[in-house]
């Protein structure tokens, strides 16, 4: 299979009460993935559905609300009922981080080393990625470079890293939906209210994957909605 041969994918990738320092029991890093010719097409549809709903402004799991929460439910719809989109997140307990051991006492180290566990089994041979991270500052400017390095020592060869850069989710619609997913999985985990509009918004993400809670670990072939809690020593 050459190089123009291979199926081109676009991965969205965002995170969750990443402050590795115990504010929050769990943290999550998200992604969402599609085919890059689907793009533009689920662009233009989520665009519309933002519209048709009246909303102006950026999206965000933060903004869910009572008086949201139905937007915000047509939104997770959304993602499940374009089969075009697959979503992977990774779990991990703060409370059990050992930063001497495994991360040089370094928070930012330990936040892209969780980022490569995300992608790594996402990455899958004979296709080509492009890696799109949500806007962070960092204290080391070369954290991007080394990640997609990371990732393509692991690959071997066997797929392409076309691009990983940064962007701005406010300029970019379907980083938004990712924002949203990250969110309620994140939420799930740490304990939202009971009966809140973001309790309810996770149990409305759950019940359409038929599970009963989304605090939940899936197997690696589970493709829709995948959650992935890392087992730390």
């Amino acid at each position: 299979m050459t190089q123009l041969q291979m199926p081109y994918y676009v991965i969205y990738c965002d995170e969750s009460c990443h402050d590795l320092n115990a504010h929050h029991d769990f943290m999550v890093i998200g992604a969402i993935k599609l085919l890059h010719a689907k793009k533009s097409e689920l662009t233009y549809r989520w665009r519309q559905l933002l519209e048709s709903l009246g909303i102006h402004a950026e999206a965000k799991w933060r903004k869910v609300s009572r008086k949201h929460l139905a937007h915000y439910q047509r939104m997770v719809d959304f993602f499940f009922d374009s089969e075009d989109l697959q979503f992977r997140a990774i779990v991990v307990d703060q409370k059990r981080l050992d930063m001497e051991r495994f991360h040089e006492q370094d928070t930012e180290l330990a936040f892209y080393k969780f980022y490569y566990e995300m992608l790594e089994k996402w990455l899958e041979q004979g296709n080509e990625y492009l890696i799109l991270l949500d806007h962070k500052s960092n204290r080391d400017a070369h954290r991007f470079t080394k990640l997609r390095a990371c990732l393509e020592a692991h690959l071997h060869g066997t797929a392409r890293i076309r691009d990983l850069t940064v962007v701005y989710s406010v300029q970019t619609p379907l980083m938004q939906l990712c924002d949203v997913l990250t969110g309620a999985v994140a939420a799930a985990y740490n304990g939202p209210r009971p009966g809140s509009p973001k309790a309810t918004l996770a149990d409305h993400i759950a019940r359409r994957m038929g599970w009963s809670t989304l605090k939940i670990a899936t197997a690696l072939a589970e493709s829709k909605f995948n959650v992935f809690r890392i087992e730390l020593e």
